[in-house]
């Protein structure tokens, strides 16, 4: 499956998960301003994330963690 395809299922479930229209959530990776996402979440979480968001080493490193692959099967399926 292309990268391009995936993200699409996943933006699909992050919006059936939050309540989020897709158009919000496509916007806001587009440009960056994950503000009104994070937003969504409770402030001590929203404020982790934010950090690793604005870390590219964090962000690596999060995405690779076993935790966030799991997270990321159980949304893609």
């Amino acid at each position: 499956m292309a990268d391009h395809e995936q993200i699409n299922i996943l933006i699909k479930k992050l919006s059936e998960r939050t309540g989020t229209p897709e158009n919000e959530i496509k916007d806001a990776v587009g440009k960056s301003s994950y503000g009104k996402l994070l937003n969504r979440l409770p402030s001590d979480k929203a404020k982790q994330m934010e950090e690793i968001l604005n870390d590219e080493a964090k962000a690596k490193e999060f995405l690779n963690s076993p935790q966030a692959k799991a997270i990321m099967k159980r949304i893609m399926g």
